[in-house]
């Protein structure tokens, strides 16, 4: 009989884990399983090596506001480094909030990643905070094989051409936090050549480039690696992409990219191709 109670009780908390994470349509995650937090209030939990589930020291977890900044760059709230179990914990005002981990192979706890270092695995994680709670957040890292495709100084050189546009999703609600992605020929299984800014909470993005020419355009949400199962991914044009002719010294306007949850299959090895 108390073997059977044992066993109903971890039923029952494996049955309140599960449901304390939901995935929304466009493949975020919320998390939303909570513990006293004796008069704290944030976030707590473990990083892990995704390969062999063994904790990873040394990482920092950073807390963003919103997806603006596509979650690159400085953040809002950043932990402690993790200590030897992969442990980590933040004090945070009540709110929701991305959650996300890296380790760089140069200990430091800001600056571009690339190849070699660790980072938390593609879904965007929600974490709901409330007052006096500690919302448990695990996070899975994996290492990146290839640098990120999408350069910061690709987007914030201004030209006198380009595109301009905004990123939508099925639904006609635009999508923050993204960008365009460009080709100079239609082969979109590859490096993009050039990137858009970031988009505003409307969707919008301005792709500058060097010079007029045709070009194939894309979306995506993340910066790396091709796209996993869930993530917003678009193409101008459909299926079958369209070209567009850019004339020099001018700007094609009113550009929309339509963005729907990826459907394809993930394939390791394949960190260098965006589709």
């Amino acid at each position: 009989m108390r073997l059977l109670l044992l066993s109903g009780l971890i039923f029952t908390l494996f049955l309140s884990a599960c449901t304390a994470t939901t995935t929304t349509s466009t493949g975020d995650q919320i998390i939303t399983r909570m513990i006293d937090g004796q008069g704290r209030t944030g976030i707590s939990g473990r990083v892990i090596l995704k390969s062999d589930g063994s904790p990873l020291a040394g990482a920092y977890v950073n807390i963003y506001p919103n997806s603006i900044s596509n979650l690159l760059g400085p953040s809002q709230f950043i932990s402690a480094p993790t200590d030897t179990n992969g442990g980590y914990s933040i004090d945070l005002p009540p709110g929701n909030y991305y959650v996300v981990a890296r380790k760089r192979a140069s200990g430091l706890a800001n600056g571009p990643l690339t190849t070699g270092d660790y980072y938390s695995e593609h879904q965007r994680i929600i974490a709901r905070v409330a007052k006096n709670k500690l919302t448990l957040v695990n996070l899975d890292m994996a290492q990146m094989k290839a640098p990120m495709f999408f350069k910061k100084d690709l987007s914030e050189t201004r030209t006198e051409t380009g595109i301009r546009g905004v990123l939508l999703d099925m639904q006609g609600n635009p999508v923050a936090g993204g960008f365009a992605i460009a080709y100079s020929n239609d082969n979109l299984q590859r490096l993009p050549d050039f990137a858009s800014t970031l988009t505003n909470q409307k969707g919008e993005f301005t792709l500058y480039l060097p010079q007029g020419g045709r070009y194939y355009l894309a979306a995506r949400i993340h910066a790396w690696d091709m796209p996993r199962s869930g993530e917003l991914y678009g193409k101008y044009g459909g299926v079958n992409p369209t070209a567009m002719d850019v004339v020099d010294n001018s700007f094609i306007e009113g550009i929309t990219i339509r963005m729907a949850p990826f459907s394809g299959t993930y394939k390791e090895m394949k960190t260098q191709r965006p589709f």
